[in-house]
């Protein structure tokens, strides 16, 4: 079965970055620009991983995981950021997430992460 990833950024050089690299390993990837239209989007269809940012105007990275992890409990989430200080412990308070990376990163950084958090079982704990 095909893997299905979106991408959460309000940056579309970004979205379009990290779709070409997961695209190019046969995933099926949708972009989504804003936190309150990919949580309506996840309504409707089933994604295996979020990648979202956490800096995005409309509403806030956190809070868009936040949801994710309490109605969506398998889906991984990999968290993006540009600022090292978003970055404290745990990320998103109250919420594991699967993985981060810090912007920039490269085509393999995202991809291998993709690919490792794919291959874990059950959502995390």
């Amino acid at each position: 079965m095909e893997k299905r990833i979106l991408i959460i950024d309000d940056e579309a050089l970004v979205r379009n970055y990290v779709r070409r690299a997961l695209a190019s390993r046969g995933w099926s990837v949708t972009e989504m620009d804003n936190g309150a239209a990919a949580l309506e989007l996840l309504r409707r269809e089933t994604f295996d991983v979020v990648i979202c940012d956490l800096k995005m105007p409309d509403m806030r990275g956190e809070e868009v995981v936040k949801r994710v992890r309490e109605g969506l409990p398998a889906v991984k989430i990999i968290v993006i950021t540009g600022s090292v200080s978003n970055i404290t412990s745990p990320i998103v308070p109250g919420v594991n997430v699967d993985g981060f990376l810090i912007k920039p990163f490269g085509i393999d950084e995202i991809r291998d992460l993709a690919e490792k958090v794919l291959k874990t079982e059950g959502p995390r704990e």
